[in-house]
């Protein structure tokens, strides 16, 4: 689709996403000390009933304020009670250059008490994070332009259900389905689902579709599509999650796990590695020697077009 068809009938091009150890990212034994370890660290003022986690850097494409905005508004709707045992635990750091001051937000939103928000700023090894994602009964990712969004991969690998906005890779990992049930396939005509047009998704993922998009970009991503979406269709979204209580949510996290894991996906690291080992195998047979050299003459230099529609 980068490419442009022309271009791409003659190339080797393979789609490899992501992929993780399965054999660290897994459900853990709730028993196992170093789990409870972590456990006990978060719930210091006693057990919680529901805990949303938010896993990725304090940069401002990451949307935090808007989801802190949307915890809000889903406390809004609990008795003071429930609202006691819920938590949201927020690992990256607390200010950062990039993105904002975090401790300052939640007093704006929460000025009377935090509400049982947690930053949790220290580095964790891959196998503590494994333990964060067991903690939780959801991870939360809002970011307005996402390449990829690896939280939810390993999110999704310990069995934990995701919340998203529909926007680059995260909606590869909700697996929406075409009308033909297949896992959609981007194309030159639709480039992205962030319009909703497909609405049937993987059962492990509560989707929040885009209210607004914008196309922004660096120099070295020159364009991307910075797709925002609501807080109140956020907040929506986790108290669905909330509200399909413990054993729904491992269900459906489980469904999910099993997913990532299996041949459609392959979002582990063994399959990843596999698909590139594959890809160059396939690339070695085909390849053909370019010439030494060649003329090129300054009016036959393609010039660079949009390869995909940006209205569909």
């Amino acid at each position: 689709m980068v490419l442009g068809l022309e271009r791409y009938k003659n190339k080797v091009i393979k789609y490899i996403p992501h992929g993780l150890d399965h054999k660290i990212f897994k459900p853990v034994n709730k028993f196992d000390k170093e789990y409870q370890k972590l456990q006990n660290s978060l719930e210091k003022d006693g057990k919680m009933e529901f805990k949303l986690l938010f896993n990725s850097r304090n940069i401002r494409r990451k949307c935090i304020p808007d989801t802190i905005l949307a915890w809000k508004y889903f406390l809004d709707t609990l008795s003071k009670e429930k609202r006691s045992k819920c938590q949201l635990v927020l690992h990256t750091t607390p200010v950062d250059e990039h993105g904002t001051d975090l401790p300052e937000v939640i007093r704006f939103l929460f000025p009377e008490d935090d509400h049982n928000i947690v930053i949790s700023p220290g580095k964790f090894s891959t196998e503590q994070m494994s333990y964060l994602y067991n903690y939780a009964d959801g991870t939360i990712l809002l970011s307005s332009a996402e390449g990829w969004g690896l939280a939810l991969t390993e999110s999704l690998l310990t069995g934990t259900p995701i919340i998203a906005n529909v926007t680059g890779g995260m909606q590869d990992q909700m697996r929406f389905e075409d009308e033909n049930g297949d896992w959609i396939n981007f194309s030159y005509s639709f480039p992205s689902n962030h319009n909703g047009t497909y609405k049937k998704h993987g059962e492990w993922a509560l989707p929040v579709y885009p209210t607004n998009k914008s196309l922004v970009g660096s120099p070295r991503t020159p364009y991307i599509w910075d797709d925002r979406c609501n807080p109140e269709d956020a907040a929506k979204q986790i108290k669905a999650l909330y509200d399909m209580g413990d054993k729904e949510r491992k269900r459906i996290g489980k469904i999910g796990r099993n997913w990532v894991k299996g041949d459609e996906a392959g979002f582990t690291a063994q399959k990843m590695s596999n698909k590139i080992i594959n890809g160059m195998d396939e690339l070695f047979k085909k390849f053909k020697p370019k010439p030494k050299f060649s003329f090129t003459k300054d009016t036959d230099i393609e010039r660079k077009v949009l390869n995909h529609k940006l209205i569909y």
